[in-house]
């Protein structure tokens, strides 16, 4: 099917209210982040019982892995690049956000939005693009027409966890042999990303009664200790200047003691680190060069250990799949793309550090991500939609 064939068909069957149905259908049904991260049952009945019927009933069959995770295939008879979407069926938790999971079509111009908005948590991030994708998902699946190579479409329990894990075991399970991959992102193609390594450090020494404190060694002391000597290397722990990205960073995220006793000097405190990586960074460097700047403080034992990892990413701007998607938004959209990169971590280093080359794009608008004003512009996630369902048709 040439371009303007797709074009128009996608433009007469694609519509508007069908992306708005999905997006307040989404945004109504709870799936937060909690303690049980991607074990959470409300993010796995989502994916179980709301998104898989939803799919099966235009004819995309799928199966959920052991870990919860959705993957259809739709089987194409050309030669061209085999494409994979990703998106997430986790969003952060409601916490102070009012009528979180509304689904509520507002006035967007309060917000500096132009025409409706969808009004819950997630819809901004998560679920804004994951009902772009399931449209044009399931509009490629209607259409009576070959599709020009293999589109495989993935629904990960992850999205707030800040780890691989779960597109991990999809890419090692999966079955899934893709050439290119576009993740959940902004309106704009994102080139790169920021990586991140969490480090903790736990600080060791002797509890005892905290009416007797010279027979104890206070933890709390040596963490104190710790952050001295860390303290020249926060924020940014190196002069080294992506043009787009910036510095790293070393920033403390958490701080816990222990035993949880009343009145006890604490025998063990741990300080978990968020440590920022550019494209080309290694891990292991980074936990050295901060292993090295604490050293040794007596009487205390220390141990520095690397916690959960995230890649970084970059791809040129002539990269193939950057191109085919500046081309679809050229001609679906009417308008030249924009390109972006950042500073969060996620998933698109991961793909591809395993021979898929990725970018992010999608519907996320990040002025109201974890915010109480957690809404998406319903045209945003339209255009997404036929963006995506081009890409299915067109490659």
């Amino acid at each position: 099917m040439d371009a303007q064939e797709c074009k128009r068909i996608i433009g007469q069957n694609l519509r508007y209210d069908d992306a708005k149905r999905l997006l307040i259908k989404l945004v109504q049904v709870e799936s937060p982040q909690t303690d049980l991260l991607e074990e959470e049952p409300r993010v796995l009945s989502l994916i179980r019982d709301i998104i898989r019927p939803e799919l099966e009933r235009s004819g995309v069959r799928s199966h959920i892995d052991t870990r919860g995770n959705l993957i259809a295939t739709l089987k194409g008879r050309g030669q061209a690049e085999r494409l994979l979407l990703v998106s997430y069926a986790m969003n952060a938790a409601p916490s102070t956000m009012q009528n979180p999971y509304s689904g509520a079509v507002v006035d967007g111009a309060p917000y500096g939005i132009e025409g409706e908005c969808v009004w819950g948590r997630g819809a901004c991030e998560q679920k804004g693009s994951l009902a772009a994708m399931m449209a044009a998902v399931k509009f490629a699946a209607g259409c009576r027409t070959d599709l020009p190579a293999d589109l495989y479409f993935v629904i990960s329990t992850a999205g707030e966890t800040g780890r691989h894990d779960s597109l991990a075991h999809v890419l090692e399970h999966g079955g899934i042999r893709a050439d290119w991959g576009i993740i959940d992102g902004p309106p704009e193609i994102q080139l790169g990303n920021k990586g991140r390594v969490d480090i903790r450090v736990t600080v060791r020494g002797k509890q005892a009664h905290s009416s007797r404190p010279w027979e104890g060694i206070n933890a709390i002391e040596g963490a104190v200790k710790v952050l001295e000597r860390l303290s020249r290397l926060m924020p940014y722990p190196s002069d080294r200047v992506h043009p787009e990205l910036g510095k790293v960073s070393l920033t403390p995220t958490a701080i816990e003691s222990f035993p949880k006793a009343t009145h006890t000097i604490q025998s063990e405190c741990r300080i978990v680190f968020d440590r920022r990586l550019l494209p080309g960074d290694d891990p292991e460097e980074a936990i050295a060069e901060l292993e090295k700047a604490i050293g040794t403080i007596e009487p205390f034992a220390i141990e520095v250990k690397r916690r959960d990892f995230m890649y970084p990413s970059e791809v040129a701007r002539d990269a193939e799949v950057v191109r085919a998607l500046a081309q679809t938004i050229q001609i679906m959209l009417g308008r030249d793309p924009q390109y972006s990169y950042s500073t969060a971590a996620n998933d698109t280093g991961l793909l591809n550090v395993k021979g898929i080359q990725a970018i992010n794009y999608g519907s996320r608008d990040i002025r109201f991500q974890h915010t109480d004003h957690a809404l998406v512009s319903v045209q945003s996630v339209h255009d997404a939609a036929k963006v995506f369902a081009f890409l299915a048709l067109h490659r």
